[in-house]
């Protein structure tokens, strides 16, 4: 009697082994993720506040043929350059990348990057992907959305 006992009990081990492991990988593998979407956050407000301190200076670059390359592409290219390891798709300019010119006394917005001392507002709109497969079934379609906005003042550029 006492054998039959101890034979029944042989494999319980090994499931309490597979449940504890399962157990803590789940916990294990979450703590990843989140600490993937941090650095994904913090990165991506780095890149942000990169193409402000681009944007304020009012430079630009030239192309090809020697022309200049409009402000907020310019802006947008510095963005997208230091958002690689974020793990994220660079935003097209439009409604996922606006820059939106706050009111300046006795000034137009003339540009959408502005004009010389004007204060300027860049707002990003974007979605980081599930590191992970099986944590993607817990985030909204396309990711965890991110909305990063940095404002500044641009210097008085010719």
């Amino acid at each position: 009697m006492r054998l039959s006992v101890l034979r029944k009990k042989g494999g319980q081990a090994v499931v309490e082994m597979t449940f504890g492991f399962l157990l803590f990988f789940t916990i294990f593998m979450s703590i990843v993720e989140f600490s993937h979407l941090l650095y994904a956050k913090v990165t991506l407000q780095h890149a942000l506040r990169s193409a402000g301190r681009y944007m304020v200076t009012g430079q630009t670059k030239k192309d090809g043929d020697g022309n200049d390359i409009p402000r907020d592409q310019m802006v947008h290219t510095v963005f997208c350059a230091n958002v690689i390891a974020a793990g994220v798709v660079c935003p097209s300019l439009g409604s996922d990348f606006q820059f939106v010119c706050l009111p300046t006394p006795g000034t137009d917005c003339t540009r959408p990057g502005g004009g010389p001392n004007q204060t300027v507002m860049v707002t990003v709109n974007l979605a980081k992907p599930a590191l992970m497969p099986f944590f993607s079934q817990f985030y909204p379609t396309g990711g965890v959305p991110f909305t990063l906005s940095t404002t500044w003042r641009n210097e008085p550029f010719a």
